[in-house]
């Protein structure tokens, strides 16, 4: 059964993602509803990233200082505002551009106010599989949000307004709920040591030691531990990998394949079918030690590049398509893999925030860089896209492995100190 934050917290990213990604999709709607110039369209569909990378930190930091579910209940009050003024008031393309940036900035901090959450209010065998489904809800966002052109026209009877009214309804939900469930919540102390234990034990003891030694460090030695560093790569190779496939697969499977667009449709949409499920099912059926967490990812990042590798240089549509779904089935290795690394710790919220601007100049570089490989003749050189997606994703693996030496060597190093003890 779901605990009350993951379930929130699952709902809120799951709102946010509708909000944020259905713009694209419904952009032919909206032009000719609201006759939006064509050169006014790529600031319009860049405002929520350029206004989202900038509060992650920052709202990280103050997430962990003084309250997740102050800060979550703003992020989600707010963004239910925006939407609200989108559908209602703006009408031209420079005034929903200004409101897209306003809404990125103000939905910046719930990735990692949502890590914090996690930390605090979720016991630790359970966090990877919380994690899970929280990203997974927001993946099935994003599905959700490529199918509102079908909701606006068929639910809604064309009605693309009723699309940001009801996702702005979500999201006042989430942020009554929160407000009232636990309003001045903090990743604490007093909440990641003893809440969920009801005895002690020496290797508890030790365990809350450590957890005290984290929560001395100051946040910015927190962010540039190596372990973090670690993350933040295999974070960055994740969303590379991930927005390069959401942007070029179909131009592959057209260009190459000469895919109808009802394969394509049916290739991509299994395909992020099975991602989310991958992650769920991952998360919640299996665990591990941090050195297990690293390897798992390892493993995954192996599997994913060698998918890549194979679709981007596929003879066949078919073919590519069951490569495209061998790296989404790898993509729930990271689900016990690096992604439970941001909801541990003191700082939880800070190195969350961090670890995702980083990752989000990688998911602006990764369909620019794709976009380069180029042959002489000016058609797009796949078989060199598909080698770039196989070496991206050995960087990967290598910082993954990187983690799992160090959760050995933390393992080590308690077992050493439990031993003394004892003796």
């Amino acid at each position: 059964m779901l605990d009350q934050t993951t379930l929130l917290l699952a709902l809120a990213r799951f709102m946010s993602a509708i909000g944020r990604l259905c713009l694209g999709p419904l952009l032919p709607l909206l032009t000719e509803s609201l006759e939006f110039p064509e050169d006014a369209k790529p600031a319009l569909l860049s405002a929520y990233s350029s206004g989202y990378i900038l509060t992650q930190l920052g709202g990280g930091f103050l997430a962990d200082q003084y309250g997740f579910g102050r800060i979550i209940t703003a992020v989600t009050a707010i963004s239910a505002g925006v939407l609200l003024y989108i559908s209602l008031v703006a009408s031209t393309a420079a005034e929903w551009t200004q409101a897209y940036f306003v809404l990125g900035i103000v939905a910046g901090p719930l990735f990692p106010a949502g890590s914090a959450a996690i930390a605090a209010n979720v016991p630790s065998a359970q966090r990877p599989a919380s994690a899970a489904i929280v990203d997974a809800a927001a993946s099935a966002g994003t599905t959700v949000a490529s199918l509102t052109p079908l909701i606006a026209s068929q639910v809604f009877q064309g009605q693309w307004k009723m699309v940001f009214h009801m996702t702005a309804v979500g999201l006042a939900f989430v942020a009554v709920t929160v407000a009232t469930s636990f309003p001045s919540s903090t990743n604490s102390p007093d909440k990641n040591t003893s809440k969920h234990d009801e005895s002690t034990t020496p290797e508890k003891l030790i365990q809350e030691e450590i957890l005290h030694h984290h929560q001395e460090q100051s946040t910015l030695s927190a962010l540039l531990h190596p372990l973090h560093l670690l993350t933040y790569i295999c974070h960055s190779v994740d969303n590379f990998s991930k927005y390069s496939i959401n942007s070029w697969a179909a131009t592959m499977l057209v260009a190459q394949h000469q895919a109808s667009p009802a394969l394509v449709g049916g290739i991509l949409g299994l395909q992020e079918g099975v991602g989310v499920l991958s992650k769920v099912l991952v998360g919640i059926l299996l665990g591990g030690t941090s050195a297990s967490r690293g390897m798992a990812s390892a493993i995954g990042f192996g599997i994913q590049g060698f998918g890549l590798w194979m679709a981007f240089g596929a003879a066949m549509a078919t073919e590519a398509g069951a490569f495209l779904l061998m790296s989404a089935i790898a993509v729930g290795s990271h689900s016990i893999g690096f992604r439970p690394i941001y909801v541990e710790g003191y700082h939880a919220g800070a190195v969350s925030g961090f670890g995702n601007s980083i990752a989000s100049f990688a998911s602006v570089l990764g369909p620019l860089t794709i976009g380069t490989a180029v042959r002489p003749d000016g058609n797009k050189d796949w078989p060199m896209v598909a080698v770039w997606m196989f070496l991206v994703n050995m960087i990967g693996s290598l910082a993954a492995m990187g983690i799992a030496m160090m959760g050995r060597v933390e393992e080590a190093e308690k077992s050493s100190e439990g031993k003394n003890r004892q003796n």
